[in-house]
């Protein structure tokens, strides 16, 4: 079996949770809070700045020039691309941009950013991405599912829904797969062990991002 199918079997219970979570449904009904989608907006352009970094240190040990690549152009569309939907949401939902460089990490994110980090310098390439992965995927399956089941002319956030059904996106989503699956038919068992291990974790977390924002999580002390 590849390491990919199985993974996601593994994160079953992870995934169907949060399809139904609060923050999902109410998104996927238009019927999210104003103030809890810009929270998660802020939050989650502090996590794509640390997940760019995340990406340039999986560019930097990948085995092949055109692996290295395409990790960099990954980058690039990190920081340019979803940046530039942050910035139009910013507009549209009345963030100031100063006001969204001036908050701090909200806890679950600094975990999040923090948990990558440390498994992209730690640990080699394989489980670098294998960390990564569910961050593309999850994102990908989630946008395909609300897709089908919102009302595209009702809904304040469908241009967030777009961007994650995007023929593109989807395709950048396939190749990390594809990725993922090479490096899993050379690793040692070890290898593998770990390889699901922080797919696993970051899917958790994955969950925990979105609950966080729901309930518009802050420093308690």
């Amino acid at each position: 079996m590849q390491f990919s199918v199985r993974a996601w079997q593994n994160i079953g219970k992870v995934y169907q949770n949060i399809l139904e979570m609060p923050f999902v449904k109410e998104l996927e009904a238009g019927s999210l809070d104003k103030q809890i989608f810009q929270h998660y907006m802020i939050q989650d352009g502090i996590y794509l700045g640390e997940f760019a970094r995340v990406l340039a240190i999986i560019s930097a040990k990948a085995p092949q020039p055109d692996i290295q690549l395409q990790f960099a152009e990954s980058v690039r569309e990190a920081i340019v691309v979803e940046r530039m939907l942050h910035e139009s949401f910013f507009a549209e939902f009345g963030i100031k941009v100063q006001d969204a460089l001036a908050t701090s990490p909200s806890p679950t994110c600094l975990n999040y950013t923090n948990f990558l980090i440390a498994t992209a310098y730690q640990f080699d390439f394989a489980i670098a991405v294998a960390a990564v992965l569910p961050c593309f995927w999850i994102y990908l399956e989630v946008g395909k599912h609300i897709y089908q089941q919102a009302n595209s002319k009702a809904n304040p956030y469908q241009k967030w829904i777009d961007t994650y059904i995007d023929a593109d996106f989807e395709a950048s989503v396939n190749y990390v797969i594809q990725i993922a699956d090479r490096e899993a038919e050379q690793a040692s068992i070890k290898q593998l062990e770990l390889m699901e291990r922080v797919f696993y974790r970051a899917s958790q977390l994955e969950w925990m991002f979105w609950d966080s924002a729901y309930h518009l999580e802050q420093w308690k002390i």
